[in-house]
């Protein structure tokens, strides 16, 4: 059967999902031969088959339908209890399980479903669900030998369906790490031997150029190796809650999402006592017990929450509890009382600030220290540890509704890109998962900017008063300063900022993070080292820990106000370069991807434009004086390159990348504004052209640009809720080559965080039933209470005639068999019409 939506990808995941549900049912079968199993085992046997059922059928795989689903019946029986469990039953079963297997191998293969005859074994399957004696006729526990294969069955030099994954130790995962970070080494050393090399020639750059591409994709696809489930930090969540529960008397309900949000193992064991102490807190402090609850209109039992994600390079962990919430006029008590602070300071502070409060070392405001909390400790170990990890802990909360804290991890700890810098005479690297943005200031503003606070300097940079940190006086370094400016390197510790004072910036590096020993460990101020490019050593600072040993509270930071009647005006980050025969331009931070140099020898013209080799792929060059008239720009051996990323990557050639800087362009900065810009601001004491990417991409190269499709109202979105991924995704790729737009969620509790307060963003509903967690009937209920205007089709396998009445008695507005998809396309069709209508 050739469908549009059965591809490869959509084929392979089928085949993935299978396996591994097939795994699960021989474990369990296996143990039905000692003693008859559970109802819950059964109803998992009956999901798992049924998972199968369905999407082989939406896939056209006849025979593996066939048997799947004879299968179903038979568990079926056995779940609603009409039909005596017996062992020899699940002996009938187990041959179900290798011979799905075996087709699936043949289907991995290429070969459809290969040349078994299933008929034989769904002869028995319906004997036993009669009651007869054909179960009975269960081969012995020794197997036959294998029977010959047909003329036109796939070779034996075919894969068995598990050879898809093997299982590697994890000391050799970390050794391949380990040679993996040599080669980075290497590379560094290759790539700056090259630049200062001036006999190697653009054959020598050439190679150094295809090495670092090489070196990064390996790279890529051993820190896949490394990844692992987040679900290893998730997995004690729901005891640990329920022993909470018994503890304190109060009824609380764990909710998780994201398992399968992957992370560097290295991250699992640095974030499990962080989460784990969150959700703890959460039900000891944030959940009110049963009575105060119902009191507040809430229902008794209350939610703690985990959800994790990927957003940019980082992974999310969020917690979050619909609980009482954190009080700031409590915090303030609080810590009056334990004298952190004197009344009137603690009036000063404002909401946000006194919530950053529960990061100080020995804070509470429990009344009693009990066996689950009230010692002080806690919070403050979360911040630290998620720090020396290199990610970032931020807090909201409301009163009487709730509170989430989200954690931000990097993806790995280690290969990660770090800025070089020098003070007292040495280098260090600052991981730039930790930096905002590099300040310069010469003589004249910094005698000015620099001010006093209680002895201690700050900077006072737009309006803000930033600590400053000097390096070497911190790190007890020799080294004179340089008398022609200050640089400063503007770095978050918290959520909050301070600035490293240091004498000279170098460039952005990939580093390769190797342990430090001896006394060193025990420095706060050095989390790691590494070897960098030209051979010499640096150590990577630990940027809390440099806060910390300098004498600045960061958990408190004044900001400023803004006074009676001003409007905040909105900031954005830029990054400044030089453009043209050296005019200062701009563009926004976030649109660019990368910062790269590539050898003017690598430089090709093809079609009469300019392109490079970048990544395997061919990446355009634009100029922007080729559209402004910025002057020509300099030759150089070297060529500084900003990428874009537009759906395909683009290059702008620049001649110096200067800074990285906050500041606001205003929309009525564009009016009058030279084309291809989005105006001027002033930026170092010069005005500064802010350039309109978008623009120039169009006009230089206008085939590389994906332009966003424009809004059509007759395509209708569908939000399609079903936990196998790969019917999902059969059925999501169906109904967009149909004209329907699409979005996917993989359960019931994704589909009713979509819903929840989202009213018009959906045009229709498709949910299966059977799902684990929050069912189809959930999220039926969900969908109807958003008005009768959204129509919900309840999609599933089940014939009988009740499941139907309990679908349209929960409020669907149709129930649709998986296999007749031309029914499914229809009715969404209709709804269409209908909504045109309207």
């Amino acid at each position: 059967m050739s469908t549009p939506e059965a591809d490869p990808e959509t084929i392979e995941l089928f085949v993935e999902e299978s396996v591994e549900a097939l795994g699960r049912c021989e474990q369990h079968l296996l143990a039905a031969e000692r003693a008859i199993p559970p109802p819950p085992v059964i109803a998992a046997l009956f999901r798992d088959v049924h998972t199968i059922k369905g999407t082989s059928g939406f896939l056209g795989f006849e025979r593996v339908l066939s048997l799947s689903h004879v299968a179903e019946d038979l568990l079926a029986r056995l779940r609603d209890q009409t039909l005596a469990p017996r062992p020899e039953l699940f002996v009938l079963l187990m041959e179900v399980v290798d011979l799905l297997r075996a087709m699936l191998a043949s289907i991995r293969a290429g070969a459809g479903e290969g040349p078994r005859d299933v008929a034989p074994l769904v002869a028995r399957l319906h004997a036993a669900l009669e009651g007869g004696a054909a179960a009975s006729a269960a081969p012995p526990a020794t197997a036959p030998p294998p029977a010959a294969p047909a003329p036109d069955a796939a070779p034996e030099a075919t894969r068995d369906a598990q050879d898809g994954t093997v299982r590697v130790n994890v000391a050799v995962l970390d050794r391949l790490m380990n040679l993996m970070g040599e080669l980075v080494l290497a590379r560094n050393q290759m790539v700056q031997l090259a630049r200062t090399t001036r006999d190697g020639g653009s054959t020598t750059q050439a190679a150094c150029q295809r090495l670092s591409h090489v070196t990064s994709d390996l790279q890529e696809q051993i820190m896949k190796t490394r990844m692992q489930p987040v679900a290893r930090v998730f997995e004690k969540i729901p005891r640990m809650v329920r022993d909470l529960c018994v503890a304190t008397g109060k009824q609380v309900e764990a909710r998780i999402d994201g398992n399968a949000t992957e992370i560097d193992k290295a991250l699992v064991e640095a974030v499990r006592d962080p989460v784990l102490h969150i959700v703890r807190n959460a039900v000891d402090h944030g959940i009110e017990p049963p009575e105060a609850r119902v009191r507040a209109g809430k229902p008794a039992a209350g939610q703690v929450s985990v959800r994790a994600s990927h957003e940019g390079g980082l992974v999310s962990i969020e917690i979050s509890d619909d609980g009482k919430g954190i009080d700031p006029r409590a915090l303030r008590a609080a810590a009056v009382k334990r004298g952190l602070m004197g009344a009137a300071e603690a009036e000063r502070l404002s909401d946000r600030e006194a919530l950053d409060l529960i990061f100080r070392p020995g804070f509470s405001t429990a009344p009693q220290v009990t066996a689950i909390s009230g010692r002080g400790v806690g919070m403050d170990v979360v911040r630290t540890h998620v720090d020396r990890a290199g990610g970032q802990v931020e807090l909201e909360s409301v009163v009487g509704k709730g509170t989430t804290i989200r954690l931000k991890m990097p993806l790995t700890l280690a290969i990660i890109p770090a800025l070089l810098v020098r003070a007292g005479g040495q280098r260090f690297a600052i991981p730039q998962v930790s930096l905002l943005e590099l300040v310069y200031l010469d003589e004249a503003q910094a005698r000015t900017a620099i001010e006093h606070v209680r002895s201690a300097p700050v900077l006072r940079l737009r309006g803000e008063l930033l600590p400053l940190v000097r390096l070497d006086w911190v790190l007890r370094l020799d080294g004179a300063r340089p008398a022609e400016g200050v640089s400063i390197v503007v770095v978050a510790v918290g959520g909050r900022r301070c600035g490293l004072v240091v004498e000279q910036i170098h460039d952005t590096e990939e580093i390769v993070v190797k342990p430090l020993h001896g006394g060193l460990r025990r420095l706060a101020c050095y989390s790691s080292a590494t070897v960098l490019g030209d051979g010499g050593v640096a150590l990577i600072l630990d940027v809390p820990g440099l806060a910390g040993m300098s004498g600045i509270d960061l958990t408190v930071q004044a900001r400023p106000q803004a006074a009676a009647g001003e409007v905040a005006r909105a900031t954005q980050q830029l990054l400044v370069l030089r453009a043209g025969d050296g005019q200062q331009c701009a563009v926004p931070l976030g649109l660019v991807a990368r910062l790269e140099r590539v050898p003017r020898a690598s430089i090709e013209r093809l079609a009469g434009a300019e392109v490079v080799q970048y990544q395997g792929q061919l990446l355009p060059l634009l100029r922007p004086e080729a559209a402004l008239p910025l002057g020509l720009a300099p030759v150089t051996e070297d060529q500084a390159v900003v990428v874009f990323d537009f759906g395909q990557q683009v290059g702008m050639a620049v001649d110096e990348i200067l800074d990285v800087v906050e500041a606001e362009v205003t929309p009525e900065a564009a009016i009058g504004a030279p084309p291809f810009t989005l105006g001027a601001v002033v930026l170092f004491g010069r005005s500064t052209l802010v350039l309109d990417v978008y623009a120039l991409t169009r006009k230089l190269a206008p085939s590389f640009v994906q332009e966003r499709p424009r809004v059509d109202r007759s395509r209708r979105r569908v939000l399609l809720v079903d936990d196998s991924g790969a019917m999902r995704t059969a059925v999501a790729s169906y109904l967009r080559v149909h004209g329907l737009e699409v979005q996917e969620a993989p359960s019931g509790e994704v589909a009713l965080r979509e819903l929840a307060g989202r009213a018009g963003r959906f045009d229709a509903v498709v949910t299966d039933l059977e799902m684990p967690g929050a069912d189809g009937f959930e999220v039926i209920r969900a969908a109807r209470g958003q008005g009768p205007g959204l129509p919900v089709i309840a999609w599933t396998f089940h014939d009988d005639p009740a499941v139907s009445a309990r679908a349209t008695g929960a409020g669907a507005t149709a129930c649709i068999h998986k296999l007749q998809r031309e029914a499914l396309l229809a009715t969404l069709s209709g709804v269409a019409r209908r909504a045109e209508a309207a």
